[in-house]
C-alpha cells in the first residue's frame, strides 16, 4: 500500500511539472480578459476538465490510436511544437489575441479557446508521452498510480486558474505584458525542444552517435 502511495505521489509531482499550469497563468488571463468573473471561473473549470480528459484519453487510447492511424509520436511532437511556436511568436509581438481568434467569439463561447491553452500547452507532447509511457496496468490496484495523478493535476489546473481569476484584478497590465513577452521567449524554447525531440524520433540519423 505504501509503495502504491509513494509511486502515486512521485508520478503526480512529475506530471504537474510537465503540465506546468502556473507558467500558463499569463496566457489564461489574456484569454479571459473580456469575460466576467463567473465566465472566467467557468472557463477555469473547463480547462481543468479538458486537461484531465485529454490525459486520460492519451493514457488509455494514445498509443493504439497513433498506431492505427499510422502517426508516429515524433510527428505529434513536431506538430505540437509548431503550434506552441506560433503562439510564442504571437506573445512576443503582442499579437496573442489575434492568434487565439476573435474576441467576440471567445466571449460568446469560451470553450472554443481551450486550444491551444489546454492542448498542447498544458496537456502537451511531454505530458502525453509520460502518461502513455507509464500507463501500463494489470490489476485494479495498478490503476491508482495511473489515474490518480491525472485527476489531481487536472484539479490543480482548475484551482490555479480559479485563483488567478481573483488575483488578476490586482495585477497591473504592464506587468502582465512583461510576463507575457518573457513567457513567449520561454515558450519558443519549449517549442524548439518539442520539435527537436520529434525530429530525432522521425529521423534517427539526427541523434548523435
Amino acid at each position: 500500500m505504501l509503495g502504491i502511495a509513494a509511486l502515486t505521489i512521485k508520478k503526480t509531482i512529475t506530471l504537474f511539472a510537465l503540465v506546468g499550469p502556473v507558467s500558463m497563468i499569463p496566457i489564461f488571463l489574456a484569454t479571459v480578459e473580456n469575460l466576467g468573473v463567473r465566465e472566467r471561473e467557468r472557463f477555469a473549470r473547463t480547462i481543468g476538465i479538458s486537461v484531465t480528459v485529454a490525459l486520460l484519453v492519451a493514457t488509455f487510447l494514445g498509443m493504439p490510436l497513433l498506431g492505427l492511424l499510422g502517426v508516429s509520436f515524433g510527428a505529434m511532437q513536431v506538430g505540437g511544437g509548431i503550434i506552441v511556436l506560433l503562439l510564442a511568436i504571437a506573445m512576443v509581438l503582442g499579437k496573442e489575441t489575434s492568434f487565439k481568434g476573435s474576441l467576440s467569439v471567445a466571449t460568446e463561447t469560451p470553450e472554443a479557446s481551450i486550444i491551444p491553452l489546454a492542448v498542447p500547452l498544458l496537456a502537451g507532447p511531454a505530458a502525453f508521452s509520460y502518461v502513455m509511457g507509464s500507463g501500463a496496468w494489470r490489476t485494479y490496484a495498478d490503476l491508482v498510480p495511473v489515474v490518480a495523478p491525472i485527476l489531481v493535476v487536472g484539479g490543480a489546473c482548475w484551482l490555479t486558474f480559479h485563483m488567478a481569476c481573483r488575483a488578476g484584478k490586482e495585477i497591473r497590465q504592464s506587468s502582465l505584458d512583461v510576463v507575457e513577452r518573457v513567457g513567449g521567449f520561454i515558450l519558443s524554447a519549449m517549442a524548439v525542444e518539442m520539435m527537436a525531440s520529434g525530429l530525432r524520433g522521425l529521423f534517427p540519423v539526427l541523434t548523435p552517435g
